[in-house]
């Protein structure tokens, strides 16, 4: 299995300076029952993957295997059934970050050999590729891993219980034996866009009694669809590179994951724009920051946790927060890179003083 390479192509994207600004809606049940009343102009259906058959209609490989959004609540049960019957405990972070590494695995097209790989491996080396994937985005995008600290923070830990332990591998085996990385595994971001797994993942682990305390429902995809569909319309003209999109109650991303694919059918493609979500459930802004890097949405995707009714637009501060992660990373590579050669100093002395 190829080591994943920490320092390769870090490229640090500018300040984003947004030029227009789209705000997506949430839905009500009053909104969308009086609006779905009358008739609606509908969108076109995207083309769904099928199995290898030739070319896709855009030029694009078809993905190897059959998927649709209607996996989407099948993996989520799959990975909360597995977590719960190997009584891993009340750590939802657990299960959404052993998904998260599956999704943000960076080498991609592999995906039969990759699941092979993973389910040869014991518990303490899964807790490594856990380590492993997040040290390697945190070089690449410091802001949104230290958002998703806490889907991997665990990994971390010096002493788990052999219940957790097992359960940890129960759980990776079930992700991937739903097709997290027949999902997340292609070189085309547009491919791993399809399903959002960190919502279904956190719809299916959290009890619907604590969703409602909570006030979180995620919106159905088929919703999301439809409304970035009328939002942005098939106009080319009326979004283009270089706009910015904001939802202030993002959850997982849902929103973005409809408008990436509706803007990526327009022609427009999505790394090109600036994206903004704000989200006050901690699980789900690490989920929203693990889905901004899988769905491609390019260097100027920025995720602030916070209170959009008490606090307002979080944009300065997500900013700030990316800059200060930024300079974080790079006094650790300069300091890593100190000791790299002290050490070879020191390795080139003592062998001098060994030959005399």
């Amino acid at each position: 299995m190829e080591q994943l390479d920490l320092f390769a192509d870090l490229g640090e994207p500018e300040t984003p300076k947004p030029k227009a600004t789209i705000t997506l809606p949430k839905p009500t049940a009053g909104q969308w029952a009086s609006t779905l009343a009358k008739p609606q102009p509908q969108p076109q259906p995207q083309p769904q993957p099928q199995p290898p058959a030739g070319a896709a209609p855009s030029g694009r490989r078809r993905p190897e295997f059959s998927l649709t959004p209607a996996d989407g609540p099948a993996f989520g049960e799959a990975v909360s059934a597995a977590w719960h019957r190997a009584h891993g405990g009340s750590r939802m972070e657990i299960p959404l970050g052993i998904v998260a590494t599956l999704a943000l695995w960076p080498i991609k097209g592999h995906a039969r050999t990759l699941a092979d790989f993973f389910r040869g491996l014991d518990a303490d080396q899964l807790l490594a590729c856990v380590r492993e994937v997040a040290a390697y985005w945190w070089m690449r995008r410091p802001d949104l891993i230290d958002t998703a600290s806490v889907l991997f923070a665990w990994a971390e830990e010096d002493r788990h219980t052999e219940q957790e332990l097992s359960a940890i591998r129960a759980t990776f085996r079930a992700a991937i034996d739903a097709n997290a990385l027949d999902h997340t595994g292609h070189a085309d971001p547009e491919m791993n866009s399809w399903i959002d797994l960190m919502s279904w993942t956190v719809t299916s682990l959290r009890h619907h009694t604590a969703r409602q305390g909570l006030g979180e429902y995620h919106t159905p995809p088929e919703v999301c669809d439809m409304m970035a569909a009328q939002i942005i319309g098939n106009d080319p003209d009326g979004i283009r590179e270089g706009y910015s999109i904001l939802d202030p109650c993002a959850g997982t991303g849902g929103m973005f994951r409809s408008t990436a694919q509706h803007l990526r059918s327009m022609g427009v493609d999505p790394a090109k724009c600036t994206w903004f979500a704000q989200e006050i459930d901690p699980l789900a802004a690490a989920g929203c920051a693990v889905n901004v890097i899988v769905w491609g949405l390019g260097p100027n995707a920025l995720v602030a946790c916070g209170d959009t009714l008490a606090e307002g637009g979080m944009w300065r501060r997500a900013v700030e927060h990316r800059r200060t992660m930024v300079e974080h990373r790079d006094d650790v590579v300069a300091r890593l890179a100190i000791a790299d050669a002290v050490r070879r100093v020191e390795q080139l002395v003592n062998g001098g003083a060994d030959a005399a």
